[in-house]
Order: C-alpha cells, then structure tokens, then sequence
C-alpha cells in the first residue's frame, strides 16, 4: 500500500521538475541501476563469467556480479546482478538483450559445458541472495502488496544496497550457534527472498485474495525445500507479506489442513517428525488490525479498475484481517506448532501525514517482542548501512532469535547439515535417475536410439524385464478422488515415462528383436522444445472420453494430470532421439524453464514435484512465450544465413525447430498468438528457409470445442489467409487404452505433425 502512495509521491516530483527546470536536469543526471537474476548457469560458472559475459554483450553496462549460489535443482547456478545505465529504459534493454543468451564459462564443472540463461528483474518465486558454506536455516523474505522481492528491502540512492544480502550474512556468521560458547561452531544459514506478484493494478492480481497469494506461496516454498530437507525456516515479512505468510502457515500447520490433498505434503516440508521446522517470524508493519489508508486506496485502486476487493481486505473492517490473527495466534501457541515472534512497527507516518500501519495494529494482540523503527511504512526496512541504529536493532533480535531455537532444535546442526543435504540430494528422483545412467541397466534390442535409463518399480519389475508388456498401461498412475474436497487428482508418488522399447510392438520388430525407429529417426534432425500450458485452467476437470466411461480405471481428472499422462509417452522417445536433451518452457512460472533435459524423468519430475497450475488463474496468454522461443530461434537462424553469404567463419548451423505446445487451447490472446506464428513464417519465407525449418505442435488436453476450432483455423487457414509457408499441426489428446499400433500412429502424429510436411500432403 505505500507503493501506491509512494507513485503519486513520484508524480507529484515531476510536476516539480516541470516548473522547476534545473532541478528535473539534476535529477536527470542520476544513473539508473537494475538488479537482475541470471538463472541457469553452468555449474562450474564464476563471478567473472558472468561479468565479462554481460560485458560481451554491452560493455559500459558496469555490471556488479554478487557471489554465486546453487539453484534447487543443485544443477545450475543463479547469479544476481546490478548494471548500471543513463536511463531506466536503457536498463531494460540491457536486460532484453542478455535474456536467452548464451554463456560459455572458462572451466565448466559438469557435462553442460555451456546453456542459454534465463534473465529477469522480477524476482518471482524463491531466489537466494546469500549462502554459508553448511547452511544449519533457511530465511526467508517476503515483500508487501506493491512491492518487489529485491527493492523492498534495498535503498534506492546509487548503487542498491540490500541489507538481508549485504549487511546480515556477515553478521550471522560472526556469531557462534551457542551464544554461551563464542570458541565454538558459527552459526551458518541461506537468506532468499519470495517474489510475488503483489500489484493491485496488474493483470494476474485481478482476482488474487490474501488466501489465492498464501497458496501460491506455499508451491514457491514446496518447490525451493529440496525433498526430504529438515532445515529449520525463518521468515521476515513486510506489511502484506506477514498476513501472506500467516495464512500459509494455518494451511501448512494445522491438522484440518492435512486433510485437504493440496496440503498433505506441506507435513514433510515444514516438519520433521514432530518437530516443527518453522523456528521464528519477524514481522514490519504487518496490519493485522487493518490500516487506516486501505479505504482511501480501495477509492483508489477501483477508480483505476484494479483489484480494490485486496485492498479492502486490509481495511480496520476486514474480518479476513481478524480471522487470520486470531487463527495464527491460536496456531503458534500450540506445543506442536510454537512459533516466536517479533514485530516491528514504524515510527514515522507516510510523507508526515499519517500511519500505513499503525503501532497498535502492528502489535495487535500478540503477546511478543516489540521494536519501533525509524522510518516510515516504507523505509523501515530500507537500512541504509550496517552502523544504521535501526540495522543494528533488528540483526541483533533476528540473531538472537536464531540462536535460541536452533540451538535448542532437534536438526543436526554445522557440518553435520552438509552431510544431511547431500544424503536428500541423493535420494531425490532425479538424483536416482542420474544415478542410473552412469551404469545403464541391460536393455533388450537396442536400436539407432539410446535405451532408457527408467526403471518401472511401480510394480516390482526392472528395466530389463524381458517382457515389458505384461505391466499395466497406466504404470504408476491412479486416479483417487479426494473424498474432502471432491477435487479430480492424479497420484504422483511413482510417475515413469513408458520407454520407447515397451512402444515398439512386434510388427516394428526387425533384425532380431531391435526396434524399428524409422519413423521417429526425424526428430535426430531436430532441437525438440516443450511448451506447457500451467495457467489455472489446467486445473479444471475433464471427463473420460465416451470410449473410456465404461472402464474403471478411467475416473475423473484434472487437465494437468491429463498433461502429465501424456508426457509419459512422449518423453522417453524425444529424449532418446534428440542427443543434446531437450527444452522445457512454461506458460506462466517461466522462472522453471529448464534446457537440455536429457533425461525423460525430469520432465515427469518436474511436472510432479516443483511446477503446479497458476491458482491465482491470471489468464491464458500463450503469445509472449511463443514469440520468445520463436524470435530466439530465428534470431540464430538469420545470424547463421548472413554468416554464410557473407562467406565468413560461420556460427555452428542451428538444428531444425520442432516446438510441441501442450494446452487446453481456451487462449485469451488468440488474435496476437496467430499475429506471432504469421511474423515468424514470414521471416522464415524471407529467409528462403526449409520447409520444416520450423514446426508447431498444438497438442490439446481436453475437449473443449470452442478451443478445438480455433486450434484448427491456426491448422488449416493461416497459410493461405496470409500466404505463408504452413508450419502448424494440431491434434489432440485421447487417453491411452492399450498399446498398440494405433498408439504409435498418434505418437508419430504428434512428435512428426509439425515437421513432417510429407506426412501433411498425404
């Protein structure tokens, strides 16, 4: 809510510089600074990497690089990065023409000696700022409504500097666990911030509820604890955050929540036997009593066609706000779920005028610790330097905090954590399935592909089971209805990809027993890219075909369960036939696109257990992510032609493009998607490109026929309404009865319709 005031303070200083115009030039002079995230690196990748690989790019853009940290995955690296430019907007191309580059670090430590990076200045979901060497916690810090997950808690003069990143980690790892024994193990720990899309003016928050948001936020954390991790969670929240915070822990915490499916596996993330892993909550000017402001800015926000039902919910009126409190209050004081607490309140009102949060409902009725901050809604928690009298005061009560229950926890601490994390990374799925592919079981008829490294466990069988057919179609899927909440569900708990061999049925035998692949040899010729739709309308139920209602088995299901059955059969033969691994991009948490997956069970992996549908449900929009991965391409493609007219030493030829879009097809920007493949036949024709240069895919989970028309005028009438070459196939997705020759049909169908145009003519 103080971002809100905040702007109209912004415009009312430009008003100022208008009729004061040397002061507007002085202003003008200011360099403007973009913190950035630079998400899938390389392990192996170093500071300097990164440094001369921004500089590469734009060489006056005196890029700080900040140290390194592991993403989840434990896979690749994520740097966060400051540039500096004349101007914001020349910040953002700075940004632009970084993302989807391509870095080649000097001494990579794995097999990928270099991948395409993923930059973004919003910081949505769990990013990590800072870690120790044996991190013993995990803090967490979560911004307000309006805010930002990096500049809430940073200054805005000059360079940033962010005090939970620049200051804090310092001063933790000054201080011993045992604040009794200063000779002996320092406490240690990993601080991140939860970026959430917090605006009451932006698109997605047109229907985000503080409960909606809470939810979201529970899959941010899910996806960031590895499976099986036991360190204790910290968290410090700002206004909204705290509120956020507090809902998610009710749903997490408490018994009748386990009852609901979406919230049964919250009881292996946030504890460990009996014990509960959320240790401490530190909260700045959370309201819950509610503010004074938020009926002002509901009149506000509803003028401007926002979300004013958010902002009404934080009025002294709310009963949302009461309910919460009182809930949160009654949780924490549990023995299962005790949880201290500190609040700190701000001591200076917005622009001299009046409090966002005022003491009393900052403090509540929460019987804690309390601190006032100098400094407004705002700027309490923007600490400029760590000698700032209120730094001071609230490191001292965070570590303090700290120190008091992790040393009385449970969890092993110091380097005993380091033992225990990497103990869960080699117990993870795909950590198993790395694992097997160094030693690749015996596999029967071997063809011009790769055998599978996917074991089928489900039903006590190996990999090289001679007879593969004698296991269920729908290995390790079943299809329980939540008695609860009635809500269509898939279980999870052993999802495989059915291997390529199960799908060669005898007539595709030949030469003794091997595989005929022939008809998926194509994809060799070609970069596969995934794109899957994880909007909130995947979450919707569908029925069984009409072929299907008399079988048991088929019950109903969500789309995105329907999305994961079908990746099953696909996975194992594009990553068998695509060597270098294939691409996974989403529609929304495109924060999760992973390159060169080369194993079939990540994919299920990651479906299963870190990406789940958009709850919040902020629209279908599939032609931003379209046009990236297409203009991207082509970008290359174009480099590569002009290379070779010009006869100098050409770039490595790109592969052909073969992209499978997984959706419902309900869009809501089918207009501008038609506009995007239109621009990109265009420049493929101009280009004199190979017919199947590029291929797309449709493939549609449902059976939506509104959806199924359009999907089918992007088929048949984009070539000769605009007289481009036809690169689009659509087809849609029946559920698997049995294998047989009528499946492998459909799966040819699907992985060769955009690319083959022979098959098309047929």
């Amino acid at each position: 809510m103080a971002t809100l005031f905040d702007n109209i303070h912004r415009r009312a200083h430009r008003v100022h510089a208008r009729f004061h115009p040397h002061h507007g030039d002085r202003h003008a002079e200011r360099d403007s600074y973009m913190t950035l995230t630079i998400r899938n690196l390389p392990l192996g990748t170093t500071e300097n990497d990164v440094f001369e690989h921004i500089r590469r790019q734009k060489h006056d853009s005196d890029p700080i690089v900040n140290p390194l940290t592991k993403e989840t995955n434990q896979r690749t690296l994520c740097a966060v990065v400051t540039i500096r430019q004349e101007t914001e907007e020349k910040c953002k191309v700075v940004r632009d023409k970084l993302h989807l580059t391509r870095i080649y670090p000097k001494f990579p430590a794995g097999d990928v000696k270099d991948s395409v990076v993923m930059v973004s200045d919003e910081f949505l979901g769990v990013t990590t700022i800072a870690e120790h060497d044996d991190p013993q916690f995990d803090m967490y810090f979560v911004h307000g409504l309006g805010g930002h997950a990096f500049k809430s808690w940073s200054t805005d003069k000059g360079a940033p500097h962010m005090w939970p990143r620049d200051f804090l980690p310092n001063d933790i790892k000054a201080r011993p666990l045992d604040p009794m024994n200063w000779h002996g193990p320092k406490l240690a720990g990993r601080l991140a911030t939860v970026g959430y899309r917090a605006s009451a003016m932006c698109a997605s928050a047109a229907t985000a509820t503080i409960d909606k948001i809470s939810q979201n936020f529970l899959n941010h954390l899910r996806a960031d604890r590895t499976q099986g991790s036991k360190r204790p969670m910290y968290f410090a929240c700002h206004s909204l955050g705290g509120l956020v915070v507090c809902q998610a822990l009710i749903h997490a915490l408490s018994k009748e929540s386990h009852r609901l499916e979406r919230f049964q596996d919250c009881q292996s993330t946030f504890f460990n036997g009996e014990e509960c892993l959320v240790k401490g909550i530190f909260f700045f000017g959370t309201p819950f009593e509610g503010s004074r402001l938020a009926r002002y800015a509901s009149r506000i926000v509803k003028f401007l066609r926002g979300n004013d039902t958010l902002i009404d919910s934080l009025s002294i009126e709310s009963e949302d706000l009461n309910t919460i409190g009182a809930r949160f209050d009654q949780m924490r004081n549990y023995p299962r779920t005790r949880i201290p607490i500190v609040i700190a309140y701000e001591m200076q009102p917005m622009f001299g005028m009046r409090f966002v949060t005022d003491p009393d409902s900052a403090m509540s009725s929460f019987d804690c610790q309390t601190i006032g901050i100098e400094g407004d809604h705002r700027t309490m928690i923007k600490m400029e330097n760590n000698q700032d009298q209120s730094y001071r005061d609230v490191a001292e009560f965070i570590i303090r905090m700290i120190q008091r229950t992790l040393s009385g926890s449970s969890i092993i601490p110091s380097s005993s954590a380091a033992k225990l994390e990497r103990k869960v990374f080699q117990e993870l799925p795909f950590r198993q399935n790395l694992a097997r592919d160094e030693s690749p079981p015996p596999y029967k008829g071997q063809g011009s592909c790769r055998p599978s490294t996917a074991s089928s466990a489900s039903d006590g069988t190996s990999a090289s089971d001679p007879s593969p057919r004698s296991q269920p179609v729908g290995l390790g899927i079943s299809n329980p209805k939540s008695e609860e909440n009635n809500t269509p569900s898939i279980s999870r708990s052993n999802i495989v990809p059915v291997r390529l061999d199960d799908l060669m049925m005898p007539p595709n035998r030949i030469n003794g027993g091997k595989e005929d692949n022939r008809d998926f040899a194509l994809l060799s010729k070609f970069d596969v890219v995934f794109l899957l739709d994880d909007t909130g309308s995947m979450m919707e139920a569908i029925e069984p075909a009409p072929s299907f209602k008399g079988n048991c088995e088929a019950k109903e299901r969500s789309k995105w369960d329907e999305m994961i059955e079908s990746l099953r059969y696909i996975v194992d033969i594009v990553t068998h036939c695509d060597r270098d691994g294939v691409d996974v991009h989403f529609f929304y948490r495109d924060d999760k696109d992973e390159f060169r997956i080369q194993n079939g069970q990540r994919v299920l992996d990651l479906l299963t257990n870190e990406v789940s549908p958009d709850e919040i449900g902020g629209g279908t929009f599939i032609a931003e992510r379209l046009w990236t991965i297409l203009t991207a391409y082509i970008d290359r493609f174009e480099n590569y032609r002009l290379r070779m007219v010009e006869r100098a030493p050409c770039p490595e030829k790109p592969k052909m493009l073969n992209l499978i879009v997984i959706t419902d097809g309900v869009a809501d920007d089918k207009d501008a998607v038609e506009d995007v493949i239109v621009n990109a036949a265009r420049r493929l024709d101009e280009l004199r490109a190979l017919p199947n240069q590029v291929g797309i895919q449709f493939l549609q989970i449902g059976r939506n026929e509104a959806a199924s028309r359009w999907l089918k005028t992007l088929d048949d009438d984009l070539n000769e309404k605009h007289k481009v070459r036809d690169m689009v196939d659509t087809c849609p997705w029946d559920r698997v009865d049995e294998i047989d020759k009528s499946l492998q049909e459909r799966l040819t169908n699907i992985l060769l319709g955009g690319i083959d145009r022979a098959r098309d003519m047929e």
